[in-house]
């Protein structure tokens, strides 16, 4: 089967689960080898509801955070601001303060209270 790339985003870890939920249904349970590796990382750690995290993305990006650091933040959902932090400021250039800091984790925890239920 050929596939066409349409677009290319980044993704969380609930968005691409939700995506091989959706593959694993219209190919009847059949994965290969990849995928079947994927799919039990993802059930593991992929259990924010997918359209929960893509709001959270994309609050986060209008606050300046760049999509990437975004996904990595809902991916981890950190609750201390030293991860918080740490992650930030591998983005040369980001003025990480107060104010982005509580703004991260006002919306991280509204998106992340829902994992590990």
């Amino acid at each position: 089967m050929l596939r066409r790339i349409e677009s290319r985003r980044y993704l969380t870890y609930a968005e691409a689960r939700k995506i091989l939920e959706d593959r694993v249904a219209e190919s009847g349970g059949a994965l290969n080898p990849t995928q079947d590796r994927t799919w039990q990382y993802l059930r593991l750690f992929g259990n924010i509801d997918p359209g929960t995290a893509r709001e959270a993305v994309d609050e986060l990006v209008k606050g300046g955070i760049p999509e990437y650091l975004a996904v990595e933040l809902v991916n981890m959902c950190p609750n201390e601001d030293g991860y918080i932090n740490t992650i930030l400021s591998s983005e040369e250039g980001l003025k990480i303060n107060e104010e982005l800091l509580g703004k991260v984790r006002e919306v991280l925890s509204k998106a992340c209270a829902q994992q590990g239920q």
